[in-house]
């Protein structure tokens, strides 16, 4: 599931490696030194949803219709060889990180957004048990009449780990990032706190950082053993709406909200 063909006066992305956090780094503080016109615009209507591999294709008709009312897109278990309806892949640029390959076909995470990035990081952690990858997408996008940019961080949290070491390992290596980007920011996705002690990780994680939760009402997020697997986060933003739906086409539902500048 991708989008393609959208055209648009910014600069071309910066390559960065597709698994190496410091070079990631290093691409997005070049990126910061470069002028830009145009790009994403407050209010910001974003959502966040594990799409399940699009195991049922009536998905990609859920998916077009929240995109057409969305500026920043994140989708975990994306399939890229599921393509979105023209009507959006005319209007969106993606940015795709291949995570799990299942009869060669890759999985992973994807951000969609009306704006180009400037960079795009595909950072990969490894299931300690099942030795598979978890993919995480970050890019950094222009804001309209700002100089600062926005850093959004879509993560497809590891799952199926004996204590949270490979967990907390996971955010350590996106808070270095985080903590040396000054504009605003988002992160989200499906994070897999599914147990006191990953929610104690991830919460110590964001108030480092400083990640304020986006809470939903109402709040139809999936949980396992009464816990919340999918979240959004924000640094230097509000919100205003927020919500969720019920839906029957994933094991996940989507989150939705608009965001805010500080200063709005």
């Amino acid at each position: 599931m991708c989008a393609s063909g959208a055209t648009a006066e910014a600069p071309l992305p910066q390559a960065a490696s597709a698994a190496d956090a410091k070079q990631c780094g290093t691409a997005l503080r070049a990126a910061r030194r470069v002028a830009t016109v145009g790009g994403l615009a407050f209010p910001l209507n974003v959502f966040s949803w594990n799409v399940h591999k699009v195991q049922q294709p009536a998905v990609m008709d859920e998916v077009a219709a929240l995109a057409n009312a969305a500026q920043l897109m994140f989708v975990q278990e994306a399939v890229p060889s599921r393509q979105l309806p023209s009507l959006v892949d005319e209007a969106l640029f993606p940015a795709f990180a291949p995570g799990y390959v299942q009869n060669g076909t890759p999985t992973g995470v994807l951000t969609l957004s009306r704006t180009q990035h400037q960079v795009h990081c595909h950072l990969l952690a490894l299931e300690p048990w099942l030795r598979t990858p978890k993919a995480t997408s970050v890019t950094l996008y222009p804001l309209a009449d700002r100089q600062e940019m926005l850093l959004a961080i879509n993560l497809h949290a590891i799952n199926f780990t004996f204590g949270v070491g490979d967990y907390q390992n996971q955010l350590t290596v996106l808070a270095h990032l985080m903590t040396a980007h000054d504009g605003p920011m988002i992160f989200g996705g499906d994070l897999n706190t599914w147990s006191p002690a990953r929610q104690q990780v991830l919460q110590h994680f964001t108030s480092k950082v400083g990640l304020v939760a986006v809470p939903f009402d109402p709040d139809h997020r999936v949980t396992v053993l009464g816990r919340p697997l999918d979240h959004l986060y924000v640094r230097g933003l509000t919100w205003g709406h927020t919500t969720t739906h019920k839906v029957t086409t994933s094991d996940h539902n989507p989150l939705l909200a608009t965001l805010l500048s500080e200063d709005s």
